[in-house]
């Protein structure tokens, strides 16, 4: 497609790319991880439900010290008689008991939306790492901006430093005012300052993406390139919103809040379930079998003012899913719109920033010999520098925010960050 032919991995001096980045966090960012425990969990959840509609097995046994036993003697024929043991003394007993639900509509909907749980859950975690690849850019971008923003301090400082030993030289042979000295310390102090505020912000940023990513960021960062040209068109982006992680999570979990309305009023239904018992005992009874076995079915009905109202807490927590899955894809397709204006809006501020540096460089060089030559003010020379660092300031920015936007636009259409 036209507009993805943008290289969005940096590339960085003595140091990893952007998709080194985004391969770690997948396996060390905490949330990356906390979702993919929250599928494990769901996944679980639905095996729980799902072995409820299996057959179950459950096995007593015991043994009793009786004081006294009762065995009588139950005549057999005319002259014959059969003891029958009713308490021994030493009385065993093992019983062993199978069943298996035959009709539990409401457990079947409760597998269900286990089930669709599951694939919602998987859902979210797919959300959660585009969200953290997000977040690995934005602070992949910001280190590499950042390692600029000093770079173009220090240079100001350079300059300011070689413009005050060219003002002290010019006082001691007493052709420059103690006043053009000040300035000029003045202007090194204030430069200091701000190579110091962009040291900082470069310490923070690395750590940030550290932070993000698991991954010590190594050497520093290069600022990326990019040819300006359009993205596709913003329809073609906003018809691929349907697949997106965000929308399909928040679908799916309208489809769980569905299953569990249904699961709740199917609840009302009867459940019929089928028993088989094995029972072995030395205290045998009238029956005189040490074994004996019983089947049969078991029928249960329930309903109450809690379950009745329980219905309208299920419904109107499935109306909110509804809402909350339109919600979404609503906030999906202005995602794509304001990155696409964002991306569009980005490309010509970077070709004005472009020209803005150009042209105080060329001020800054034209300040510079009027200055030498005597027909510009050491005034004009600071502002010149100053002028300079902040269209190198304005540069970055926009070129990074460029850069950000394309990524965003990427993440928010449903592509891949990496180009083939």
């Amino acid at each position: 497609m036209m507009g993805w032919a943008v290289a969005l991995v940096a590339s960085v001096s003595a140091a990893q790319p952007l998709s080194a980045f985004l391969e770690a966090a997948e396996q060390h960012n905490v949330d990356e991880r906390l979702a993919v425990q929250a599928t494990t969990s769901a996944q679980a959840s639905f095996g729980q439900q799902w072995g409820g509609l299996l057959p179950s097995l459950s096995a007593n046994g015991g043994y009793t010290r009786n004081q006294f036993s009762a065995v009588i003697d139950i005549p057999s024929g005319q002259n014959t008689s059969t003891k029958v043991t009713i308490i021994p003394q030493d009385q065993l007993e093992a019983s062993f008991r199978a069943e298996v639900p035959l009709i539990d509509v409401s457990r079947w909907m409760k597998v269900a939306a286990a089930s669709a749980g599951a694939d919602a859950a998987t859902s979210r975690e797919a959300l959660t790492r585009d969200q953290v690849r997000r977040q690995v850019v934005t602070a992949f971008y910001n280190f590499a901006g950042a390692q600029a923003l000093v770079d173009s301090a220090r240079r100001s400082l350079g300059v300011s430093e070689a413009q005050l030993t060219q003002q002290t030289d010019r006082r001691a042979a007493g052709v420059a005012s103690e006043l053009e000295v000040v300035r000029a310390s003045s202007e090194v102090e204030r430069n200091r300052q701000l190579v110091a505020d962009a040291e900082a912000m470069l310490a923070n940023s690395r750590r940030a993406l550290r932070t993000l990513s698991g991954l010590e960021p190594r050497g520093d960062g290069a600022m990326p390139s990019d040819d300006l040209h359009a993205e596709a068109p913003l329809a073609d982006l906003e018809a691929r919103i349907g697949a997106l992680p965000a929308v399909v999570a928040a679908s799916r979990d309208a489809d769980v809040a569905a299953t569990n309305s249904s699961a709740a009023t199917t609840s009302l239904i009867p459940t019929i379930n089928a028993q088989f018992t094995q029972r072995f005992t030395n205290a045998t009874g009238f029956q005189n079998q040490v074994a004996a076995w019983n089947a049969g079915l078991t029928f249960a009905w329930r309903a109450d003012v809690g379950t009745v109202q329980g219905l309208r807490v299920v419904s109107a927590a499935e109306q909110t899913a509804l809402l909350t899955a339109e919600k979404t894809r609503l906030a999906a397709a202005d995602q794509v719109h304001s990155d696409w204006q964002r991306v569009t809006a980005a490309i010509t501020k970077v070709k004005a920033a472009k020209a803005q540096v150009a042209s105080a460089t060329r001020a800054q060089s034209l300040a510079k010999e009027r200055n030498a030559a005597g027909v510009a003010t050491q005034l004009d020379v600071i502002q010149a520098d100053r002028d300079l660092f902040s269209a190198e300031v304005n540069d970055i920015t926009a070129r990074l925010d460029l850069a950000s936007a394309r990524a965003s636009l990427k993440l928010s259409a449903g592509f891949p960050l990496e180009t083939p």
